[in-house]
């Protein structure tokens, strides 16, 4: 996670599990200055202000990205299974 692009960015790879997000919305923002972007792996790119709420668990994780206005504009989340060791 990060913060700075002046935009909310959801970004991945399909080789790797890594998540990129970026929340940086939150003054400033590109509003339409954004030119040849490169959208290959971009889940969801959004140029106005907004902001990011993460919630985490041992076990999910679920992101969702507003608008100004408090509008859901892209919602991510993943589980996963505890593993437990028997001795």
């Amino acid at each position: 996670m990060n913060g700075h692009d002046h935009c909310l960015e959801h970004i991945s790879d399909n080789e790797s599990p890594v998540q990129f997000l970026t929340s940086g919305a939150g003054s400033k923002a590109w509003r339409g200055d954004v030119k040849g972007l490169n959208r290959e792996g971009v889940n969801f790119f959004y140029d106005g202000q907004g902001f990011m709420s993460v919630q985490l668990t041992p076990t999910h994780v679920e992101i969702e990205f507003y608008d100004v206005f408090g509008k859901v504009l892209h919602k991510w989340s993943r589980s996963k299974q505890l593993l437990h060791t028997v001795i």
